[in-house]
Parts: structure tokens; sequence; C-alpha cells
């Protein structure tokens, strides 16, 4: 295997290069002018790592030579722009602030009254993570914070996330936590929280003081608010609180640049520019007259880029199941990882077949599993495998995979390849409808007879491989979304969800029938479920035959 190390000077060489330019030590135009000098005091070029992500530092750029009126400069990745000199030979300065950690690089030239452009000069910096926050409240770790009488702890947290607890508060007057905090709000910062409404439809305060409000605004839904320097408001809203879900908030005031934003459960939902906060730097009032949970409270003096937004506002799927339906021993298909084993019922059984095509000429091919060695042959005639790993959604949604064979040339009839009972009706099916050729996957919203439902429908793909399907289906609290996946990482089909729920079932997980029989004739394979969503990504994992999404 070929080995490379590349070195400060190659790739300063190879930069220079590619950008067209003139690169240190190379001779320059006679009437050019000096390279410039790059020096910062918060990101200096010293081969160190320098704090952070999310903070400005500022850049000073000056020649030696006295007829320098601009420079031109880009970051890695950037485009080219000019900054001008308040008078000839004058320095500049440029701020910055770095969104991800690593190491990046500016690049600059100084340019003189004529338009002479001196050598390229690049400058590195090493960016380090963002400083951690200022201020931090959590059940477990309550940094001194005075709670009031109607705050109880021993919730849970959000799942799939590394936040293990909660408190709730009961929307009285003693629904609160007061919190000594040194940020001054009229300068940059950031704050978040997660949050989880038992009521929705009133004003409610999830972190606040005097220079700033992160909660909800009756009739607008949730909302970060500044009061500003002029003594007015700015008010930003987006996104709608639900009832018994979960959703991450985070209000930034970047003062650089005199912009506010908010976002939602990792998505930008509001901006205002030309603000200027008014400020305050009394005790942080967590929770005011708040009815339900909250947890994860974090203040920084500094921007919360949208990268770490989006990490934390990131829910991951918990594997509840998989089976690969290699093998079964007394009657029982094991699991590979998580959930209890797959009983078969009536005749189903494990189909594996081998030839010896590979050596011999004249053999008769057979027709192999769908993955693997195995998979679960089913023939429409009362056969199914039942599992005690109920497919139980989380507050975020579900996500379910398998991979099924069928013939629909001759399926002339309904079948039901997935579906989770519960009491009195099933909480999800995936089915195949035989007239119009179509897969269907069917929620219902709660545990009754009559219970309101979601479908969603696809073609069957006739382009599929011996008649083999990827089916996905996801449940997405966070986007309202059901979405079908038909041989594709992309979904095929979606319906709205919004203000719908799902609930915790209590029945088997049933493959090859659904509670009116429509038992399947075909084979299934491959089938993994998950208490939460799979990404796009995480789909095309599964559907290459990986084991998990990690």
């Amino acid at each position: 295997m070929k080995q490379y190390v590349w070195t400060r000077a190659v790739t300063l060489c190879a930069v220079a290069a590619l950008a067209g330019g003139v690169t240190t030590g190379v001779a320059a135009a006679a009437d050019a002018p000096q390279a410039p000098v790059v020096t910062s005091t918060q990101y200096p070029d010293d081969d160190n790592w320098h704090e952070g992500v999310g903070s400005y530092g500022t850049f000073v750029i000056d020649s030696a030579s006295d007829d320098v009126v601009s420079y031109r400069y880009s970051w890695l990745g950037g485009a080219t722009q000019t900054l001008r000199a308040a008078e000839p030979g004058a320095p500049v300065s440029l701020r910055w602030m770095p969104e991800k950690r690593g190491v990046t690089y500016l690049q600059v030239q100084a340019v003189n009254a004529a338009g002479t452009f001196s050598s390229r000069i690049t400058y590195y910096v090493k960016v380090s993570d963002g400083r951690t926050a200022i201020t931090h409240w959590d059940p477990d770790s309550q940094s001194g914070a005075t709670t009031g009488s109607g705050v109880t702890f021993g919730a849970s947290g959000p799942s799939g996330t590394s936040v293990a607890s909660a408190a709730s508060f009961d929307g009285t007057d003693e629904a609160y936590a007061n919190l000594d905090s040194t940020t001054d709000t009229a300068q940059t910062f950031s704050v978040d929280a997660w949050v989880r409404p038992d009521a929705t439809g009133a004003d409610a305060t999830v972190v606040g003081q005097a220079g700033f409000s992160l909660g909800a605004t009756a009739g607008s839904g949730w909302s970060f608010t500044l009061p500003t320097a002029d003594g007015g408001t700015t008010r930003l809203t987006g996104g709608a609180p639900e009832k018994g879900e979960w959703a991450h908030l985070v209000g930034v005031y970047d003062g650089e640049v005199d912009t506010a934003r908010l976002y939602v459960n990792g998505t930008l939902t509001g901006t205002a520019t030309g603000v200027v906060a008014a400020g305050g730097t009394d005790a942080l009032r967590i929770g005011d007259h708040w009815d339900g949970q909250l947890t994860d409270v974090n203040v920084w003096d500094r921007v919360f880029v949208p990268g770490e937004i989006t990490d934390v506002a990131t829910r991951k799927a918990q594997r509840l199941g998989y089976w690969d339906l290699e093998s079964a021993t007394d009657g029982q298909s094991p699991a590979n990882a998580g959930g209890a084993p797959l009983t078969l019922a009536g005749d189903a059984s494990i189909y594996a077949a081998t030839d010896d095509c590979p050596w011999n000429p004249d053999c008769t091919p057979v027709t192999y599993p769908i993955v693997g060695s195995g998979d679960l042959l089913l023939d429409g005639d009362g056969d199914y495998a039942t599992t005690p790993t109920a497919l139980a959604p989380t507050d975020a949604g579900f996500s379910v995979t398998t991979k099924v064979r069928i013939d629909p040339d001759t399926a002339t009839r309904d079948m039901t390849v997935l579906s989770q009972p519960g009491e009195r009706t099933d909480l999800f099916t995936l089915r195949y409808l035989a007239a119009s050729r179509t897969w269907q996957a069917t929620v219902a919203h709660e545990d009754r007879a009559d219970a309101p439902t979601t479908t969603v429908d696809a073609r069957y793909d006739v382009g599929s491989s011996a008649g083999d399907e990827f089916l996905a289906v996801v449940y997405d609290e966070r986007t309202d979304q059901l979405r079908l996946y038909v041989d594709d990482t992309y979904p095929s089909a979606t319906a709205s969800v919004t203000g719908a729920d799902t609930w915790t079932p209590t029945g088997d997980l049933q493959i090859g029938r659904g509670t009116a029989g429509e038992y399947l004739t075909g084979e299934v394979d491959e089938l993994h479920t998950y208490a939460g969503v799979l990404s796009q990504t995480q789909l095309a994992m599964l559907q290459a035959g990986g084991v998990d999404i990690t």
C-alpha cells in the first residue's frame, strides 16, 4: 500500500499552483508591492490549536509598501474578496469566525495603486472545538440553582440523545429554577434547551433573563425574543409545539453582525438582521410558568454554529431488533442483535438452497435466498412468524426495513408483510395490494378500533431483481411525515402526520400476516426495527446489506 505524507510546504505549493498565483519566494513584478504580513492574537499561525469554533478573531494585514491600497484574500474553499485600506500604506483588519474544527488557511495578496499584485502569502490556522457553555443546568447538574416547589425530578430525557434526565414543571408560579449567569446578552451569545410541553397554546418561557426569552408564544409557535437598544423588541418564531413531543430550541444572537436566529430541532426557522440587543446580566429564569418537561439548558458567550446545533438536535435511532433469517432451531429463528427470536408458525420455514453451478456446467440452477444462505419462506396458507419484540416508537417516531420477494404476476390477493398489533388495532401494517400492484403502509394514531389512520402507497418496482424488494417505513415526528421507501433511499411516497401521534403497542410483531389474515405468499429477509428515525444514509447501509447503522 502506498503511503502519502503531506507536508505544509508541499500543500502550500500545490494550493498556490491550483490558485494560479505566485507563491512566496517566487519573484514578482519589479513594481509589485511587498508581500503582506498577517498577525492575529486569537488565531496565531504557530502550529498550536486555538479556541475555537463559534468565536471571532481579528487578523491584521499589513505590507511594508506605502503604496498599497487594498488586499485580496480568501479562506480555504471560499471566494476571493477585497479589503480596502483607509489610506495608501495603511493596514486593514479582518474579522472571522470558524464554523468547524480543523486546519484551514488564509491567503492574501497586497495590491498597489497601479493594480499590481504582490506575491501571495498563506497563513495557517488550527481551530479547536468551541468553548463550552458558561452556564449549564439539568436535573443532574443544577449548578446552584434555586428551584420552586412546582418542579419535580426523575423524568427521562429525550431518547436517542446523551441527555439522561429531565425535570417536570407544573405551569404554576412555583414552576421555575433561578440560576446565576455571567452572560452579557448585549454581546454575542447563544442559548439552547430540550423541552417537552404538556400543554400548548399559551405564552411560556423555557429560559430567559432581562436580555432575552426563549420559549413559546401563543398563536405563533416557538419563539426567541430580544429587547433592543432602541427600546423595541425583536421576536423570531417558528415551528409548532406539540403536546408530549420533545423539541430542541436554540436562540443565537451574533453581535458582530447584529443578527438573531432561532433554530427548532436543528432547522433554522427565523432570522432577523439589524438587531442591536439591549442586553442584561441578571440571573437566568428557567421554566417560568412552563408546563411540561425541560432539561439540558446551556448558555454560551459565542455563536453556537449550525453544525453543532445539528449534532445536538439529532436524535439517534435505537435498534429494537435485527433478524437475518439464516437459520431456525426448534421452530425459532434467532435475533442477531437485540430482540427475542422469531417463532415460526404453520408451515413457515427457513429456505436454504445451493447448487454446484460454479463448477458443473450441466447443473440445474436453483433460486437463491434473498440475502445470504437463508430467508423466511411463507406459502400463504396460514404461515407466519412472530416475536414479542414489538415495534415500539419513541416520540421521535419509528423505522422498519425488510427485504421481500413475491411474484406480482401470480399474486392475485392482498397480502400483509408486517403488522404490529395493539389491544384493539394495529399500530402499523405493511401490505401488498394485488389489484394496483402497490405496497401500502398504514399507521393508526390511537389504539382503538375506529382510530384515525395515515396511509401511503407506492408502486411495486417492476425493475427489481428476481422480484426482490427493499422496503422501508419511517414515521418521523420531527418532520411530521410518514415515508415509504421501495428499492430506493429516496421516499417513494410521503404523507403528512401533522398533529397526529403514535403509541406503544402491546402485541407481538407479526411477519407474514395481519389482523385479518392476508397471509403472505413469498419470502422475507433481513428484518430491522428501530425506535426513532433512520436517515437516508442509514437506509442505504441497510439496503446494501449492512447489519447495523453505525
